[in-house]
């Protein structure tokens, strides 16, 4: 393993850096081996942090088919309010298909060799002050080395699925099939799954609209499977990213000609949107299966326990927050 550069190393350093206690109130600090974070909120909010975190990391291995020795750099996090983030950091570059949302704008996350960078701001509606965070860190982890090749559409729907999902202790990850009701015209995959040098043309907003939420169709799909099956979806994916034709990769690693696995997207689809749009009185009956629409996974591998968070002052958290975006060279002037 090649020695961490020196900007690595000093940004490593940021993050591991001792803040002087302070007795003020709303930001905290809380530092393990492999997540250290700044929050907004109280104590408590600060460990739920660092374990959802903890938790995104140990689903992606398991929804990303990582390899078993693949390990990821530490991961800093600023999980602040908007009015913080939007003083320090410039506004990330709209992508086509990105996490659109008003109060979320500032979302932005980095990778380094030595550290990943997460800066998410804190929702205030109960119940979901984590999904920018879900959202975000996702897509960081989306950008690690295994799943590095993916088309857009299926990291974006990927992410789009780790937002929407509960993650709850001690290690489950869950997501209903309720969660992906929305457009009814469903694009086919070989409009979707592009290489990174395909055709990325901006398009009008509604067929923007109807093609992320095919992507997050296919990502619900793909979390569905079964092990193998996500595992042989992924190399899949991965050799569309690097340049072969959709048709190659699902004969190759599906054992599927491209007409049979569009048959098996749009049943997957209409399916889902099935269950997504039934009635929901106790009386009514479904004549499919609830589970084959909905994505259940206890998570075999062990969260550590976060450490206890200490309290800062809002000073001392945007004084590290304005020294990383300085190395980043992302700072509001």
């Amino acid at each position: 393993m090649t020695a961490p550069s020196p900007y690595t190393r000093c940004l490593l350093a940021i993050s591991l850096c001792a803040i002087t206690h302070t007795a003020a109130a709303g930001y905290w600090q809380i530092q393990g081996s492999s997540v250290t974070a700044i929050v907004e909120g109280d104590q408590k909010t600060a460990e739920a942090v660092a374990a959802m975190t903890l938790r995104l990391q140990s689903a992606a291995r398991w929804l990303l088919s990582w390899p078993e020795g693949y390990r990821e750099p530490p991961v800093l996090v600023f999980d602040v309010n908007e009015r913080l983030i939007r003083q320090t950091f410039k506004p990330p570059a709209s992508q086509p298909g990105a996490y659109v949302d008003a109060t979320t704008g500032h979302e932005s996350w980095a990778r380094t060799p030595a550290l990943v960078i997460v800066t998410a701001p804190m929702g205030y509606e109960r119940g979901h002050e984590l999904r920018s965070l879900q959202h975000t860190y996702g897509e960081a982890l989306l950008r690690a080395e295994p799943s590095h090749d993916w088309p857009a559409c299926a990291q974006q729907g990927m992410a789009q699925l780790f937002s929407a999902a509960e993650l709850t202790p001690p290690n489950h990850f869950y997501v209903t099939g309720q969660a992906v009701a929305g457009q009814e015209h469903i694009w086919d995959p070989e409009k979707i799954l592009l290489s990174a040098d395909g055709s990325h043309e901006p398009i009008p907003q509604w067929a923007a609209d109807e093609r992320g939420y095919s992507c997050f169709l296919l990502a619900f799909m793909i979390a569905s499977a079964a092990p193998e099956e996500r595992a042989a979806l992924s190399a899949m994916l991965t050799a569309v990213g690097r340049g072969a034709p959709l048709a190659q990769a699902a004969q190759s690693e599906l054992r599927q000609t491209l007409p049979e696995f569009t048959a098996r997207y749009r049943d997957f689809a209409r399916s889902v949107q099935f269950i997504a749009n039934a009635p929901r009185s106790p009386n009514s009956v479904s004549s499919q299966p609830l589970k084959v629409h909905q994505v259940r996974l206890d998570l075999p591998e062990e969260i550590p326990a976060v450490t206890e968070a200490i309290s800062i002052s809002a000073e001392n958290a945007q004084a590290l927050m304005r020294k990383v975006c300085d190395k980043l060279n992302n700072c509001r002037k």
